[in-house]
């Protein structure tokens, strides 16, 4: 075992980002660990956030190089979470995770962070919408120190699937951290992702 002090390894970052592409419900930190155990490196947790920043720039550069056609699904996914963003707008929707960072591809979810006084007030909207939906929960750490639970609403639209992450309307204050040891997850408002869909079709 090489024990590293600094930022992960290259090769860490590489073969990380293979396992994110293979795999896309595989966690960033995770991907990191794996990658890292199975070349015989340990990780400096203090660069935690540090390489997950660098390992989205290694996803992307992967895809660019192996999934040329990867681009068009990312454009496709975030058009249908805009759409979406529009759809849930008295939520005051949030685009998190692969879809926003760009390192989504066909298989990808669409994630949006919801805003309401109780959870059950958007569960009413999608039934009243006759959306059928799928409960779960998920945990997220905060700078504080401190670990919520949200609820997660799951379902698939137009053949992409989502999930609404649920938080009380004073949460759209602070996000959670990506890990335990990460920085705030980034959020993007509607008029950041249409700048983003603006933006990448300029360069086409």
């Amino acid at each position: 075992m090489t024990h590293s002090q600094g930022p992960a390894d290259q090769s860490v970052l590489r073969a990380a980002a293979r396992m994110c592409v293979d795999d896309g419900s595989l966690n960033r930190a995770s991907a990191l660990r794996r990658a890292a155990d199975r070349l015989g490196f340990s990780l400096d947790e203090r660069y935690s956030a540090v390489d997950c920043t660098r390992l989205e720039a290694e996803i992307r550069q992967y895809q660019m190089v192996f999934r040329p056609f990867q681009s068009e699904a990312l454009r496709r996914l975030r058009t249908e979470a805009l759409k979406a963003m529009v759809f849930f707008d008295e939520f005051s929707p949030r685009l998190v995770g692969s879809v926003l960072s760009g390192t989504a591809d066909h298989d990808s979810k669409i994630t949006l962070h919801l805003f309401a006084d109780t959870p059950e007030e958007v569960m009413t909207f999608l039934m009243g919408k006759n959306i059928p939906f799928a409960e779960s929960e998920r945990r997220y750490h905060y700078r504080s120190g401190r670990l919520e639970r949200a609820l997660v609403l799951s379902f698939v639209a137009f053949e992409v699937p989502f999930d609404l992450v649920v938080f009380d309307r004073a949460a759209i204050k602070e996000a959670p951290l990506a890990s335990a040891r990460g920085g705030p997850v980034p959020r993007a408002s509607q008029a950041k992702l249409k700048a983003l869909l603006d933006e990448r079709a300029e360069r086409v």
